[in-house]
Protein backbone atom coordinates (compact mmCIF):
# COMPACT_ATOMS: atom_id res chain seq x y z
CA UNK A 1 0.00 0.00 0.00
CA UNK A 2 1.30 3.30 -0.98
CA UNK A 3 1.65 5.13 2.36
CA UNK A 4 1.62 9.23 0.60
CA UNK A 5 -2.54 8.98 -0.03
CA UNK A 6 -4.09 11.44 1.25
CA UNK A 7 -6.32 10.45 4.37
CA UNK A 8 -8.91 11.29 6.97
CA UNK A 9 -7.23 13.03 10.21
CA UNK A 10 -7.94 10.15 12.90
CA UNK A 11 -10.02 11.99 14.84
CA UNK A 12 -12.42 12.86 12.36
CA UNK A 13 -12.62 9.08 10.83
CA UNK A 14 -13.03 7.98 14.62
CA UNK A 15 -16.02 10.60 14.89
CA UNK A 16 -17.51 8.98 11.44
CA UNK A 17 -16.69 5.22 12.78
CA UNK A 18 -18.61 6.46 15.92
CA UNK A 19 -21.94 7.43 14.56
CA UNK A 20 -21.74 4.76 11.73
CA UNK A 21 -21.27 2.01 14.96
CA UNK A 22 -24.28 4.19 16.67
CA UNK A 23 -26.51 3.50 13.49
CA UNK A 24 -26.36 -0.07 13.66
CA UNK A 25 -22.71 -1.49 13.45
CA UNK A 26 -21.97 0.97 10.34
CA UNK A 27 -19.77 3.30 9.30
CA UNK A 28 -17.97 4.50 3.97
CA UNK A 29 -15.53 7.64 -0.32
CA UNK A 30 -18.10 9.05 -2.31
CA UNK A 31 -20.05 11.82 -3.58
CA UNK A 32 -23.23 12.46 -1.03
CA UNK A 33 -26.13 10.87 -2.36
CA UNK A 34 -28.65 13.45 -4.26
CA UNK A 35 -31.36 15.39 -2.58
CA UNK A 36 -34.09 12.81 -2.05
CA UNK A 37 -37.68 12.49 -1.47
CA UNK A 38 -40.07 13.14 1.60
CA UNK A 39 -42.15 10.51 2.64
CA UNK A 40 -45.63 9.79 4.28
CA UNK A 41 -45.40 8.19 7.68
CA UNK A 42 -46.04 4.11 7.52
CA UNK A 43 -46.35 2.03 10.63
CA UNK A 44 -43.20 -0.18 11.52
CA UNK A 45 -42.88 -3.87 12.21
CA UNK A 46 -43.62 -5.10 15.31
CA UNK A 47 -40.42 -5.82 16.21
CA UNK A 48 -37.53 -6.46 15.28
CA UNK A 49 -19.95 -16.16 -4.17
CA UNK A 50 -16.36 -16.58 -4.23
CA UNK A 51 -15.96 -13.79 -7.11
CA UNK A 52 -14.15 -11.09 -8.01
CA UNK A 53 -15.65 -7.91 -6.30
CA UNK A 54 -19.00 -6.36 -8.33
CA UNK A 55 -19.44 -3.17 -8.54
CA UNK A 56 -21.28 -1.40 -5.86
CA UNK A 57 -24.63 0.25 -6.74
CA UNK A 58 -23.74 3.18 -8.22
CA UNK A 59 -25.18 6.48 -6.42
CA UNK A 60 -26.13 8.77 -9.28
CA UNK A 61 -27.24 12.21 -9.52
CA UNK A 62 -30.98 12.36 -10.02
CA UNK A 63 -34.26 14.33 -9.73
CA UNK A 64 -36.59 13.48 -6.86
CA UNK A 65 -39.80 12.48 -7.75
CA UNK A 66 -43.21 13.36 -5.42
CA UNK A 67 -43.68 11.61 -2.78
CA UNK A 68 -45.52 8.04 -3.01
CA UNK A 69 -48.09 7.26 -0.54
CA UNK A 70 -48.22 4.06 1.74
CA UNK A 71 -50.21 1.41 1.38
CA UNK A 72 -50.56 0.31 5.02
CA UNK A 73 -48.99 -3.11 4.74
CA UNK A 74 -49.83 -5.56 7.60
CA UNK A 75 -47.46 -5.71 10.58
CA UNK A 76 -45.01 -8.60 10.62
CA UNK A 77 -42.29 -9.57 12.84
CA UNK A 78 -38.87 -8.05 12.10
CA UNK A 79 -36.44 -10.08 9.88
CA UNK A 80 -33.48 -11.66 11.39
CA UNK A 81 -30.40 -9.67 9.73
CA UNK A 82 -29.76 -11.53 6.43
CA UNK A 83 -26.06 -11.03 7.11
CA UNK A 84 -24.99 -10.59 10.96
CA UNK A 85 -21.36 -10.09 11.69
CA UNK A 86 -20.77 -10.71 15.26
CA UNK A 87 -16.57 -10.29 15.26
CA UNK A 88 -15.31 -7.66 15.12
CA UNK A 89 -17.89 -5.66 16.27
CA UNK A 90 -18.21 -1.80 15.57
CA UNK A 91 -15.56 0.37 16.52
CA UNK A 92 -13.23 -2.49 17.37
CA UNK A 93 -9.30 -2.56 17.00
CA UNK A 94 -7.72 -5.06 14.62
CA UNK A 95 -4.89 -6.98 13.55
CA UNK A 96 -3.90 -8.91 10.82
CA UNK A 97 -4.83 -11.08 9.99
CA UNK A 98 -8.78 -9.73 11.03
CA UNK A 99 -10.87 -12.67 11.69
CA UNK A 100 -14.44 -11.97 10.64
CA UNK A 101 -17.40 -14.63 12.06
CA UNK A 102 -20.94 -14.06 12.11
CA UNK A 103 -23.69 -15.62 10.70
CA UNK A 104 -26.02 -15.46 7.50
CA UNK A 105 -28.64 -16.81 5.49
CA UNK A 106 -28.70 -18.87 2.75
CA UNK A 107 -26.79 -17.37 -0.59
CA UNK A 108 -25.89 -18.95 -4.06
CA UNK A 109 -23.46 -22.50 -2.96
CA UNK A 110 -23.39 -20.48 0.50
CA UNK A 111 -20.63 -18.43 -0.77
CA UNK A 112 -20.26 -14.80 0.94
CA UNK A 113 -17.64 -12.28 0.29
CA UNK A 114 -15.60 -10.60 2.59
CA UNK A 115 -13.55 -7.01 1.80
CA UNK A 116 -11.63 -4.35 3.56
CA UNK A 117 -12.25 -0.86 2.21
CA UNK A 118 -10.22 2.18 4.16
CA UNK A 119 -11.81 5.67 4.52
CA UNK A 120 -10.81 6.79 1.43
CA UNK A 121 -12.35 4.17 -1.09
CA UNK A 122 -9.36 1.97 -1.19
CA UNK A 123 -9.85 -1.67 -1.60
CA UNK A 124 -7.42 -3.29 0.83
CA UNK A 125 -8.33 -6.74 1.37
CA UNK A 126 -10.81 -9.12 -0.52
CA UNK A 127 -11.47 -12.68 1.06
CA UNK A 128 -14.29 -15.31 -0.20
CA UNK A 129 -15.55 -17.70 2.56
CA UNK A 130 -18.44 -19.88 2.91
CA UNK A 131 -21.41 -20.12 4.88
CA UNK A 132 -20.87 -23.15 7.42
CA UNK A 133 -24.04 -25.28 6.66
CA UNK A 134 -25.97 -27.16 3.95
CA UNK A 135 -27.59 -25.32 1.13
CA UNK A 136 -30.70 -23.45 1.53
CA UNK A 137 -30.24 -22.67 5.62
CA UNK A 138 -28.81 -20.10 7.80
CA UNK A 139 -25.88 -20.98 9.45
CA UNK A 140 -22.62 -19.46 10.76
CA UNK A 141 -19.45 -17.94 8.53
CA UNK A 142 -15.95 -17.54 9.78
CA UNK A 143 -12.99 -16.32 7.78
CA UNK A 144 -9.42 -15.29 8.75
CA UNK A 145 -8.56 -11.53 6.44
CA UNK A 146 -4.89 -10.83 6.08
CA UNK A 147 -3.87 -7.23 5.39
CA UNK A 148 -0.93 -4.58 5.09
CA UNK A 149 -0.78 -1.11 5.56
CA UNK A 150 1.43 1.43 7.75
CA UNK A 151 0.47 3.17 10.84
CA UNK A 152 -3.47 3.53 11.63
CA UNK A 153 -6.25 3.50 9.10
CA UNK A 154 -10.02 3.63 9.64
CA UNK A 155 -11.56 1.43 7.66
CA UNK A 156 -15.06 -0.74 6.41
CA UNK A 157 -15.38 -3.97 7.32
CA UNK A 158 -18.18 -5.79 4.79
CA UNK A 159 -19.55 -8.93 3.97
CA UNK A 160 -21.55 -9.37 1.25
CA UNK A 161 -23.83 -11.96 -1.18
CA UNK A 162 -24.14 -11.91 -5.02
CA UNK A 163 -26.43 -12.85 -7.49
CA UNK A 164 -25.68 -15.91 -9.35
CA UNK A 165 -27.78 -14.32 -12.29
CA UNK A 166 -25.57 -11.44 -13.18
CA UNK A 167 -23.40 -10.94 -10.46
CA UNK A 168 -24.47 -8.04 -8.15
CA UNK A 169 -24.66 -7.57 -4.79
CA UNK A 170 -27.74 -9.03 -3.15
CA UNK A 171 -27.04 -8.01 0.18
CA UNK A 172 -24.12 -6.45 2.35
CA UNK A 173 -23.45 -5.53 6.16
CA UNK A 174 -20.67 -3.60 6.90
CA UNK A 175 -19.12 -2.67 10.15
CA UNK A 176 -16.19 0.20 11.39
CA UNK A 177 -13.04 -1.01 12.74
CA UNK A 178 -9.41 0.24 13.35
CA UNK A 179 -7.18 -1.38 11.65
CA UNK A 180 -3.59 -1.50 13.10
CA UNK A 181 -0.47 -3.80 12.70
CA UNK A 182 0.97 -3.58 16.24
CA UNK A 183 -0.15 -3.23 19.67
CA UNK A 184 -2.88 -4.70 21.08
CA UNK A 185 -6.29 -5.61 19.69
CA UNK A 186 -9.46 -4.50 20.84
CA UNK A 187 -12.88 -6.79 19.56
CA UNK A 188 -15.21 -4.97 20.29
CA UNK A 189 -18.43 -6.98 21.23
CA UNK A 190 -21.15 -7.04 18.19
CA UNK A 191 -25.24 -6.66 19.38
CA UNK A 192 -27.08 -9.49 17.14
CA UNK A 193 -30.35 -7.13 15.92
CA UNK A 194 -32.94 -7.38 12.98
CA UNK A 195 -32.12 -6.60 9.51
CA UNK A 196 -31.75 -2.82 9.01
CA UNK A 197 -33.45 -2.90 5.80
CA UNK A 198 -36.52 -4.35 5.76
CA UNK A 199 -38.52 -4.51 1.98
CA UNK A 200 -41.97 -5.15 2.70
CA UNK A 201 -42.87 -4.71 -0.36
CA UNK A 202 -42.41 -5.88 -3.27
CA UNK A 203 -42.24 -9.57 -2.24
CA UNK A 204 -40.23 -12.14 -3.95
CA UNK A 205 -41.30 -12.82 -7.32
CA UNK A 206 -43.97 -10.39 -6.84
CA UNK A 207 -44.69 -9.30 -10.77
CA UNK A 208 -43.85 -5.69 -11.30
CA UNK A 209 -45.58 -3.88 -14.49
CA UNK A 210 -46.29 -0.13 -15.58
CA UNK A 211 -42.85 1.14 -15.60
CA UNK A 212 -43.50 2.13 -11.84
CA UNK A 213 -42.05 -0.10 -9.49
CA UNK A 214 -43.69 0.89 -5.30
CA UNK A 215 -40.91 0.07 -3.00
CA UNK A 216 -42.21 0.16 0.43
CA UNK A 217 -40.43 -0.53 4.05
CA UNK A 218 -38.58 0.37 7.14
CA UNK A 219 -35.33 0.68 7.89
CA UNK A 220 -32.04 3.05 9.02
CA UNK A 221 -30.25 5.32 6.91
CA UNK A 222 -26.83 6.73 8.54
CA UNK A 223 -26.33 9.67 6.28
CA UNK A 224 -29.05 12.45 6.50
CA UNK A 225 -31.38 9.79 6.57
CA UNK A 226 -31.11 8.88 3.01
CA UNK A 227 -31.83 5.88 1.21
CA UNK A 228 -31.53 4.72 -2.51
CA UNK A 229 -33.61 2.46 -4.26
CA UNK A 230 -32.63 0.96 -7.29
CA UNK A 231 -33.91 -1.68 -10.03
CA UNK A 232 -32.46 -3.68 -12.76
CA UNK A 233 -33.00 -5.91 -14.96
CA UNK A 234 -32.53 -9.55 -15.95
CA UNK A 235 -29.00 -8.37 -17.06
CA UNK A 236 -28.25 -6.62 -14.22
CA UNK A 237 -28.41 -3.24 -15.47
CA UNK A 238 -29.32 -0.45 -13.51
CA UNK A 239 -33.11 0.75 -15.31
CA UNK A 240 -34.23 3.10 -12.25
CA UNK A 241 -33.65 4.99 -9.28
CA UNK A 242 -34.47 6.88 -6.60
CA UNK A 243 -33.72 8.72 -3.42
CA UNK A 244 -35.84 8.72 -0.32
CA UNK A 245 -35.63 10.07 3.13
CA UNK A 246 -36.59 7.80 5.92
CA UNK A 247 -40.04 9.49 7.82
CA UNK A 248 -37.80 8.66 11.04
CA UNK A 249 -38.05 10.80 14.73
CA UNK A 250 -34.92 11.74 14.04
CA UNK A 251 -31.61 11.19 12.41
CA UNK A 252 -29.82 7.80 13.34
CA UNK A 253 -33.12 5.95 14.49
CA UNK A 254 -34.81 3.66 11.93
CA UNK A 255 -38.42 4.66 10.27
CA UNK A 256 -40.37 3.76 7.13
CA UNK A 257 -39.80 4.57 3.84
CA UNK A 258 -41.94 4.51 0.33
CA UNK A 259 -40.91 4.88 -3.10
CA UNK A 260 -42.69 5.05 -6.67
CA UNK A 261 -39.70 4.27 -8.77
CA UNK A 262 -39.96 5.10 -13.01
CA UNK A 263 -38.11 1.94 -14.70
CA UNK A 264 -37.77 1.28 -18.48
CA UNK A 265 -37.53 -2.47 -19.77
CA UNK A 266 -38.46 -3.89 -23.40
CA UNK A 267 -39.33 -7.30 -22.45
CA UNK A 268 -40.69 -9.00 -19.51
CA UNK A 269 -38.18 -10.87 -17.31
CA UNK A 270 -36.55 -11.70 -13.50
CA UNK A 271 -35.38 -8.35 -11.91
CA UNK A 272 -33.86 -7.22 -8.97
CA UNK A 273 -35.16 -4.50 -6.17
CA UNK A 274 -32.73 -2.69 -4.54
CA UNK A 275 -32.53 -0.72 -1.09
CA UNK A 276 -28.96 0.74 -0.56
CA UNK A 277 -27.42 2.74 2.97
CA UNK A 278 -25.39 5.24 1.42
CA UNK A 279 -22.59 6.37 3.63
CA UNK A 280 -20.32 9.50 2.37
CA UNK A 281 -17.17 8.23 3.10
CA UNK A 282 -14.93 4.66 2.43
CA UNK A 283 -16.35 3.38 -0.89
CA UNK A 284 -20.14 4.82 -0.18
CA UNK A 285 -22.22 1.63 1.01
CA UNK A 286 -23.00 0.64 4.36
CA UNK A 287 -26.13 -1.69 3.61
CA UNK A 288 -27.58 -2.90 0.68
CA UNK A 289 -30.91 -5.42 1.27
CA UNK A 290 -32.81 -6.78 -2.18
CA UNK A 291 -35.78 -8.80 -3.32
CA UNK A 292 -35.91 -10.90 -6.89
CA UNK A 293 -39.10 -9.89 -8.72
CA UNK A 294 -40.70 -10.20 -12.20
CA UNK A 295 -40.26 -6.92 -14.10
CA UNK A 296 -42.67 -6.27 -17.33
CA UNK A 297 -42.68 -3.21 -19.35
Amino acid sequence: MPNDRKYLPRHIAALILAAAGAACNMPLSGTAPPAPTPVSTLAPPTSAPPAAAPTSPPIASETPAPAATPTRLPLRPAQEEAILILEPGPGSRVASPLRVAGIADSTFEQALVVRLVLDDGTLLALEPTTIQTEMGTRGPFEVDVPFSLTGERSALLQVYSASARDGGLTHLSSVGVLLALSGPADIRPARAGPEQLQILQPRLVDHISGGIAHVEGFGLASFEGTLLVQIYDVEGNQVGSQAILVQAPEMGVPGPFVADVPYTVTAEGPGRVVVVNPLPVFDGVGHIASVEVLLAP
